[in-house]
């Protein structure tokens, strides 16, 4: 009888202690526990992106004993299940691509299951990493925290980096306050890059808040921007208060940029669970259908692969009582995702 080498093994057997995250939606530590669940395929992958999983793994090298750290993507069956065969197959080029089997590189080459993180989300994990590790933030965040205290005019942000923001965003809760007086006054392009950030916190009510009122300021000015509409939905979406969270969807939903293809894309990438309210769901594919069919298709198909939404949005799909344009969206969808099953594509 042949026993399938998982990842979690292969790691194990080269005297690693390995850290996994998840990045696609918003980064966070996945336990051990609940990654193996997931290598042998009895529990879905939480957060599902583009129908894969994007993940990070912390190790250390076993020649130097610094650490490096993975980045993969593995596909996703319509369940949200690992595809195993695409796993098997990562671990076949690493094994065979080794000099010395039983030494893992931070290099993947040209494996095809590794991707390159962009600078955000880099920063983000570098910075929640060393928060967990308990070691001193980088060089950047005093001047960022300098920066959100005002002192200097928030205007003069073009010099504050973006691993401070970071650094500051993690720690979120010592600096509420500071944060939630800058919001209001920051311009869009330091309050996008702190948002950003804080998209992967989980906010008190005070920064939810803050950046509730800003986002509604925002709605009511005579020219909304729709990016920074998406930008502050992306900041709320981790809020402890999901009620505001809902709220403040709805309330953007509800605007003239409701259908804006970055106000529902960061809702459906970031602020999804706000559409396991039936009321906010039912308003969203409404937009989302006025938005485009190209865009309800992408968008549909990707949420389709979210383990709890799955079942709400296969329901209303499948309701009579949606709008017309829902309804005729939906046909177009049903109707191009037979055809690419006969092709033997997904959606």
């Amino acid at each position: 009888m042949t026993t399938t080498l998982t990842l979690t093994d292969f790691l194990d057997r080269i005297g690693t202690q390995p850290r996994f995250f998840s990045l696609g939606r918003r980064i966070s530590e996945i336990p051990r526990e609940r990654f193996m669940a997931f290598e042998n395929a009895a529990e879905p992958w939480a957060q599902p992106f583009q129908q894969a999983a994007w993940l990070g793994i912390l190790f250390d090298d076993t020649r130097s004993g610094e650490p490096h750290l993975w980045f993969l993507r593995f596909p996703l069956d319509e369940q949200g299940l690992l595809v195993q065969a695409a796993r098997d197959e990562f671990l076949r080029r690493i094994i065979d691509s080794a000099e010395q089997p039983e030494v893992a590189s931070e290099n993947l080459g040209d494996n095809p299951f590794g991707f390159k993180p962009n600078e955000a989300q880099l920063a983000n994990l570098h910075a929640r990493i060393a928060h967990g590790q308990r070691q001193p933030p980088s060089s950047h965040y005093a001047h960022a925290r300098e920066y959100f205290s005002g002192q200097q005019g928030f205007e003069q942000w073009q010099f504050v980096g973006l691993q401070g923001i970071a650094d500051l965003a993690v720690r979120h809760d010592q600096h509420a306050e500071l944060l939630a007086n800058a919001i209001p006054q920051l311009p869009a392009e330091p309050f996008n890059v702190l948002c950003g950030c804080l998209e992967n916190e989980t906010l008190g009510n005070e920064l939810v808040d803050s950046i509730a009122r800003r986002l509604r300021t925002e709605l009511t000015s005579d020219t909304p921007d729709p990016v920074l509409i998406a930008a502050a939905l992306r900041g709320l979406s981790n809020g402890d208060r999901r009620e505001k969270v809902v709220i403040t969807a709805q309330a953007a939903l509800d605007s003239e940029q409701g259908s804006h293809p970055e106000v529902l894309a960061a809702i459906a990438g970031r602020a999804w669970e706000t559409l396991y309210d039936d009321a906010l769901r039912a308003r969203f594919l409404q937009r989302l259908a006025e938005s485009g069919q190209r865009a309800f298709d992408s968008i549909l198909a990707d949420l389709l692969f979210l383990p709890v939404l799955r079942n709400l949005l296969l329901a209303d799909i499948r309701g009579s009582q949606q709008p017309q344009v829902v309804q005729q969206a939906v046909a177009a969808f049903i109707q191009r995702f037979t055809q690419n099953a006969t092709k033997g594509n997904s959606p």
